[in-house]
């Protein structure tokens, strides 16, 4: 059996219930050494250590970066990956492990192993979000949320989303539909300008745990689907969220518009998420990369 180089990135923070999560990071390396992975754990111990960590085992010249976490680390090892040739991988242990999901990669941390250690990859390609004020870029691989959503995130209790895991972000959401005030922002797609009060965009179908916004989205396309919301109205937000619940938010409602596109460009005053971390605020400009990654999948 050959031998797999690589660097596993855990996030001892990740997920609910912390002293409950089983098995331990170490028995996850353990079973991945007996598949013939090499493995060197690093753990992270505050925001950017991701980044650092897979950069630091670019230059060092692994193979794969095996990252066991949630989302948000996912995209901060992606930051340190992009531009080299090293491969990614993701072990499920996060609140909503969304990329997981989208990978189809299995929750038990043996098949996950298995397939790493198998070394199917897929190439997947990556939005870019750039701060027109600061200059300042963040890839993400699953989507980039103005307004709404990313007043959500910004709000989630860490806490509650320690102990509660998913639902913290129903919580913080409900809440935020509460006392809500939109401030509609400006959107240009294609060359048109679109007014809206919540925009995904989309490089991946799901979009956070059961929801689906961006359900024509796919990874390995370089392309973007667009959804914009143009809509003040609390309870219509309510019950477009029921459909995206349940697959997908019809393409011919009201105040909704989906569209295709490489590139977008949002200014006015929302605040911007991408893959489940905010960013920072408008105005943006969102792109296809020019640089793709690959990614071990089933």
């Amino acid at each position: 059996m050959s031998t797999t180089q690589a660097v596993l990135i855990s996030n001892p923070k990740t997920g609910r219930y912390l002293k409950q999560r089983l098995p331990a990071v170490e028995a996850v390396c353990a079973h991945l050494e007996s598949l013939g992975v090499e493995i060197k754990q690093m753990n992270t111990t505050c925001a950017g250590d991701a980044t650092n960590i897979a950069r630091e085992a670019a230059r060092a010249g692994a193979s794969t970066v095996i990252v066991s976490g949630g989302d948000g680390t996912i995209n901060e090892a992606l930051q340190g990956l992009v531009g080299t040739d090293v491969r990614l991988a993701v072990l499920p242990r996060g609140t909503a492990n969304v990329l997981a999901r989208e990978l189809e990669m299995p929750p038990e941390y043996k098949q996950a192993a298995a397939v790493i250690a198998r070394g199917r990859t897929r190439r997947v390609h990556l939005g870019c979000a750039t701060d027109d004020t600061t200059g300042s870029s963040r890839y993400f691989l699953l989507m980039a949320g103005i307004g709404l959503d990313a007043s959500v995130v910004r709000r989630v209790n860490p806490e509650l989303k320690k102990r509660f895991g998913k639902a913290a972000f129903w919580i913080s959401g409900l809440s935020q539909l509460a006392d809500w005030q939109p401030t509609p922002f400006t959107i240009e797609v294609n060359g048109k300008s679109y007014t809206a009060t919540f925009v995904t965009i989309g490089k991946a179908a799901r979009y956070g745990g059961e929801l689906s916004v961006t359900p024509r989205a796919q990874l390995d396309r370089p392309e973007f689907e667009i959804c914009i919301i143009e809509s003040q109205s609390r309870l219509r937000y309510l019950h477009l969220l029921s459909y995206a619940l349940r697959g997908g938010i019809p393409t011919h409602k009201k105040g909704v518009c989906f569209l295709r596109a490489t590139s977008a460009h949002a200014t006015g005053v929302a605040p911007v998420q991408v893959d489940g971390e905010v960013i920072g605020n408008l105005p943006m400009t969102f792109t296809i990369a020019p640089e793709s990654i690959e990614i071990i999948v089933p």
